[in-house]
């Protein structure tokens, strides 16, 4: 069975009950020629013997009954890592020079500096205080993630490009951070470092420094995208959305753009959750005359 089937297979099945289905289990598999083991708890499992596993990280493995080698199950409960434990794991997996900046819901795990670092935390934080406080005043019943979201910033684009390669492929050097559903992280790198903004401002060091630059016009696509992206981390953290479930596209993104417009000018933040996008109003509006008729019918529909 593909992958892709056997993901839409899973969608369709159901937890299985009892106390086993919080049980760790150790999972041998041989993919690309290459064997590894992962542990953690199975989500789902197929009715042809395939799974969906959680790690203690967050992270979800899809494995086809034909890659499966081995399965064992252990008398430990699950549980996922705590705050030191995923920081101690995030910097044994990430190359040297990175290091920790902690916030309420957050570790930023960095190889920049700490005060752009900080300047993330706070940005993250904010968008969170926003978002989970807009969907509970339209009665929405959101939880806490639970553990600490995990954002990875690099210190500039050819260090995050290679490592967004084994996920996004080539595609990482189009864009300037993204979500993984399998991860569960955001990864980005130091937008003070980016090419659209180096005529705006050379010095890049200082917390006001940092901020000047970022609130220029050049910077708003740049930082949207950052907001974009964080927006679907937490919506997958949060109980709005289920990771690998069959949500529909305009709802995931419409969300995210709904979401992503940040007010640079405020320490506040989103004081206007829904603003128009200019630049995505521009390309909207460069679509409208070859867009055929119907197409937003038919983008909710199917």
């Amino acid at each position: 069975m593909g992958r892709c089937s056997l993901l839409l297979l899973l969608l369709a099945m159901t937890l299985p009950g009892g106390d086993a289905a919080w049980a760790i289990e150790r999972v041998t598999f041989t993919r690309d020629g290459q064997t590894s083991t992962v542990e953690g708890r199975v989500k789902v499992e197929a009715q042809d013997g395939g799974l969906l596993l959680e790690t203690a990280d967050g992270g979800l493995w899809t494995l086809s009954s034909e890659e499966i080698t081995e399965r064992t199950q252990d008398s430990r409960s699950f549980r996922s890592l705590s705050q030191d434990e995923m920081a101690s794991h995030l910097l044994k997996e990430l190359p040297p020079g990175f290091d920790i900046h902690r916030t309420t819901h957050y570790l930023v795990c960095y190889n920049t500096s700490r005060e752009y670092a900080r300047w993330c935390g706070s940005l993250l934080e904010r968008l969170h205080r926003a978002f989970t406080n807009y969907w509970r005043a339209q009665g929405f019943e959101l939880h806490e993630p639970s553990g600490s979201m995990v954002a990875l910033v690099f210190a500039d684009a050819r260090s995050y490009a290679a490592y967004g390669q084994r996920e996004l492929g080539s595609a990482t050097k189009n864009v300037i951070g993204y979500y993984s559903l399998q991860t569960n992280r955001v990864s980005m790198f130091d937008l003070t470092g980016s090419e659209q903004l180096r005529d705006v401002g050379s010095r890049r060091g200082s917390s006001a420094e940092i901020n000047y630059l970022l609130s220029q016009d050049a910077a708003i696509p740049l930082v949207s995208t950052i907001v974009h992206e964080a927006t679907h981390q937490i919506a997958f953290n949060c109980g709005l959305h289920t990771r690998y479930a069959d949500i529909p596209l305009w709802i995931t993104e419409g969300l995210a753009v709904y979401f992503e417009t940040p007010d640079l000018s405020s320490k506040r933040g989103w004081r206007g959750i829904g603003a128009v996008n200019l630049v995505r109003l521009g390309t909207f509006r460069d679509g409208l005359t070859t867009r055929p008729a119907g197409a937003c019918a038919g983008l909710v529909a199917t």
